[in-house]
């Protein structure tokens, strides 16, 4: 495998118009138009959604190549972009799916013409399978939870093409959670064939092997370059138009896009504000920036430790914060503000724009009040991945707090250590942001402010909101959703464990003849649509 230099030098000498070795083209030396190149800034180390390694590029590879029994349907955005819509749930590998009269029961009904990808049938025993592994994999337990599935024991196969869903309850995610790449449906004969007693659900043997039925199979696979190929007996959507899809790493954004100003890429991803900028100024290549309905940039308080236990040094540090200058400066008002709303909240939609806003003199006295009419020292942390973004916002939010008398040094860290001070709950502010892939104002309750696992950035424990999302049915009607989850937001939104910025863009540059993007929940490129016009 080449090193991340080793690659960029070849990668320079393409854009210099040389040919060069490992910077690999479509198979059988067909052209360009042959096959889609993405460049990203990431690594793929493993080819499993739900298992060892995996990593957010591991999402968008596995769902191309594993079916999930649904999926969601997309709005046109008329400007060669589409984004997933929540609000309707499509068939996937499930050709069509029922629910009892009291929501308990779902049964599901599978597309009879579909195969894996070694020609054997799929069946509803493979489906079984996949998601017991999925409820026994510690990546995916309180995801698939959220759907009201807790045991294997809740799924039965009624017949060779019909599985059925045993829920103890009423749950408004009971099917949505079918989309996620954790619900990937897996050859279960091809999987098991390399199980052992140590590993009895093939984790080992799935993070570089594949074993699914989806729209493309793997043709190559390192962890800097993916390449597949279009699997031409998918049943379960419209057939994907580029016969060959490559995902390939390029570290350096603007490599990135200007690899697909040179026409040796056609979609590049992950791109900063000024190379996003620079392809708008140059008009060789199309920028494009894309709603993420389901995203929240945002500051986090460590309110399990002091000083941000107490409820006001949080609210002071809300008001304190330069909303205008990171919206406008940092994020060059791309996306959704997320600040400066009314005073009161509204139910049924979140993130929505909280009411706080800059003013610093109310920011002094709720510190006084709380006795740190002094200040006090902190800092606020991120991982160095974000930098484009956060390098900026880190600066402005230092130099604005320091008008309160809080003095912050920033921690720009890698990754790994970024992920593992969060883990240790070691941090006083972070900035951060996330993807919610069911997007509904309880589901960001109970993955973002509720619960002993990392995603809590905000390490905010509530009774009451706990009691609330204990007391919300799985079946309330929408009023009863709305006046329930207003009373949620109301009191996330008072005690500030986590200060919203921005609902985000996602932000790509495409070649002039490529259309078809869309967005989806995980934020990453779906090759499936994407096509040369």
């Amino acid at each position: 495998m080449l090193n991340r230099r080793e690659f960029n030098l070849r990668a320079t000498a393409i854009l210099a118009g040389a040919t060069v070795p490992g910077f690999v083209r479509a198979q059988g030396g067909g052209s360009r138009a042959a096959a889609l190149r993405l460049v990203w800034p990431y690594d793929t180390s493993s080819l499993d959604a739900t298992g060892i390694g995996v990593q957010r590029s591991t999402w968008a590879v596995s769902v191309h190549i594993y079916d999930r029994l649904v999926s969601y349907a997309v709005n046109d955005l008329g400007n060669g972009t589409g984004e997933y819509d929540p609000a309707r749930i499509e068939p996937e590998l499930a050709e069509r799916w029922t629910v009892s009269d009291d929501g308990k029961t779902i049964t599901f009904h599978l597309r009879p013409g579909a195969t894996f990808h070694d020609g054997s049938p799929v069946t509803a025993e493979d489906v079984r399978w996949s998601i017991a592994r999925a409820l026994a994999m510690p990546a995916a337990t309180a995801s698939m939870r959220v759907g009201g599935l807790t045991s294997a024991d809740q799924l039965s196969v009624l017949d060779t093409h019909t599985l059925q869903v045993k829920l103890p309850a009423p749950s408004r995610y009971a099917v949505a959670v079918f989309t996620i790449p954790f619900a990937a449906i897996i050859n279960k004969k091809l999987a098991t064939a390399h199980s052992t007693e140590q590993d009895p659900w093939a984790s080992n043997w799935l993070k570089t092997n594949p074993a699914g039925g989806g729209a493309f199979r793997v043709g190559s696979f390192r962890p800097d370059q993916v390449m597949l190929v279009r699997n031409d007996k998918w049943v379960s959507g419209p057939l994907p138009a580029s016969p060959q899809v490559i995902f390939q790493t390029v570290p350096e954004a603007t490599l990135r896009t200007a690899l697909v100003e040179r026409n040796s890429a056609d979609v590049a991803v992950e791109i900063p504000p000024a190379d996003y900028q620079a392809v708008i100024d140059r008009k060789i290549a199309k920028a494009l920036a894309i709603p993420m309905r389901n995203h929240m940039d945002f500051v986090a308080l460590n309110s399990g430790a002091a000083p941000f236990n107490d409820v006001r040094v949080r609210q002071a540090i809300a008001y304190a914060l330069p909303y205008e200058g990171l919206f406008k400066g940092v994020y060059r008002g791309r996306g959704v503000a997320l600040y400066g709303g009314p005073a009161e909240v509204q139910g049924g939609v979140f993130p929505h724009p909280t009411p706080y806003a800059t003013d610093i003199e109310k920011a002094k006295a709720l510190l006084k009040a709380a006795g740190h009419e002094q200040g006090f020292s902190t800092s606020i942390a991120y991982s160095a991945g974000k930098a484009a973004y956060f390098d900026l916002a880190s600066l402005a939010i230092k130099n604005s707090l320091e008008k309160i008398g809080i003095k912050v040094s920033i921690d720009r860290l890698p990754g790994a250590q970024f992920d593992e001070r969060v883990a240790r709950r070691d941090y006083g502010m972070l900035l951060e942001n996330r993807v919610a892939w069911l997007s509904l104002p309880d589901y960001w309750m109970r993955a973002f402010y509720s619960g002993t696992t990392t995603s809590n950035l905000g390490n905010y424990q509530s009774e009451a909101l706990q009691k609330m999302l204990q007391q919300l049915q799985g079946d309330a009607t929408p009023e009863q959703y709305d006046a329930q989850t207003k009373e949620m937001i109301k009191l996330v939104t008072d005690e500030v464990p986590l200060i919203p910025i921005r609902q985000g863009a996602v932000e790509i540059v495409v070649g002039k003849n490529v259309t078809g993007y869309t967005y989806w929940f995980h934020g990453l490129p779906d090759a499936r649509s994407i096509q040369h016009r």
